[in-house]
């Protein structure tokens, strides 16, 4: 692995550019938002059909659309679209690391993949479920099976919990990265580790109002997302099959689909943005750089002391080489290209370009 030779140029994005950036990365790498996506997101759907599908078929029941069907309705897209957005950072663990592995590394294996994730399953469950309300919220929804609508706890609990996580993640937005990249350790005892706490305060602390209106643009994009892929689903039947009503396959299978493929989107873009704030606070692309050039003229032991003593393991770790390769010569014009494609013969051997300002 040489980590100055990545599949993705190392600069500065704007947010719309690590949009663009987003859906290249999905085409490029489409594993890591359907199998490894979904299988970290398959247990929570089945678990959100259990705990609100009663609420549909309590509709698709009635001869016809009356006030309480509408409150059906209302309980139930409200519940949803919480349960997804409280999920989908404990879902996207094996797209986060999967993703993350092929910045580096060509073609990353599914299996190595849920391995290393699974070696993570408690500080995951602790952080990203319970402390960030996943857990919880579900297991309240489970002992609400087939009761009647509550005021406050259907109509009021859902968006002040959605208010409460929009204000941690928009925060703290990087903190799945964090354990599943750098695999920071929820707490030590010696004062030279690097603790999940005060890595993310070092790295979210300077950018807090940047984090904070990318997470609101960010959102309100996926909002706009959801409605556009739910309601093409609903076009796509109507055209096959003149069936353009919202019944039970609509609520029960069109509505969460769209949700969670949405959601396998936002860890994309919440991943590059990740190494946008690494590249603009730490000076990311240069690390590479001298650590790279350090493996290849002294090997992998000259890299241990500075590994031990650095502020967390990194995305990926480094292998010595079999041999060491020819000096290259860079290109005078500066990078532009976004992802180095596979066939290009001159991809193996070139080398990310660093710019230079004063």
């Amino acid at each position: 692995m040489q980590l100055d030779r990545t599949h993705i140029a190392i600069r500065v994005r704007s947010l719309s550019e690590i949009g663009d950036l987003a859906l290249l990365m999905i085409r490029r790498y489409p594993v890591a938002v359907t199998r490894a996506f979904f299988a970290g997101a398959l247990p929570w759907i089945v678990i959100n059909a259990v705990s609100l599908s009663f609420l549909p078929l309590r509709i698709a029941a009635d001869e016809f659309f009356t006030e309480d069907s509408m409150s059906d309705l209302i309980r139930y897209s409200s519940w949803m679209m919480v349960l997804v957005v409280l999920q989908t950072p404990l879902a996207g663990a094996f797209s986060t690391y999967y993703l993350g592995q092929a910045v580096f590394e060509q073609k990353p294996t599914l299996r190595h993949t849920f391995a290393e994730v699974w070696k993570l399953r408690w500080p995951l469950l602790w952080v990203l479920g319970f402390k960030r309300l996943a857990i919880p919220t579900t297991l309240f929804l489970l002992f609400r099976i087939d009761t009647d609508a509550d005021v406050f706890v259907d109509f009021m609990l859902p968006w002040m919990i959605v208010i409460l996580a929009a204000v941690i993640r928009s925060n703290r937005p990087f903190v799945p990265e964090m354990l599943v990249l750098e695999r920071c350790p929820l707490r030590s005892t010696s004062p030279h580790v690097i603790t999940l706490g005060r890595r993310s305060k070092g790295l979210h602390s300077p950018m807090a109002s940047e984090l904070g209106g990318r997470f609101l643009t960010v959102a309100g994009t996926s909002l706009v997302l959801v409605g556009s892929v739910y309601y093409s689903m609903i076009w796509i039947r109507g055209i096959a099959s003149s069936n353009w009503s919202t019944d039970l396959v609509a609520m029960v299978i069109f509505f969460p689909l769209a949700l969670w493929i949405v959601a396998a989107f936002s860890v994309v873009v919440r991943l590059l943005g990740y190494l946008d704030a690494r590249i603009r606070l730490e000076g990311w692309e240069v690390e590479l750089a001298i650590r790279a050039e350090a493996i290849r003229q002294f090997g992998e032991d000259a890299m241990t002391g500075q590994n031990i003593s650095s502020r967390g393991q990194g995305s990926a770790q480094t292998k010595t080489p079999s041999q060491t390769p020819a000096p290259t010569t860079q290109s005078p014009e500066t990078e532009e290209a976004i992802l180095v494609p596979d066939n290009d013969p001159d991809a193996s051997a070139a080398s990310v370009e660093i710019e230079v300002r004063p």
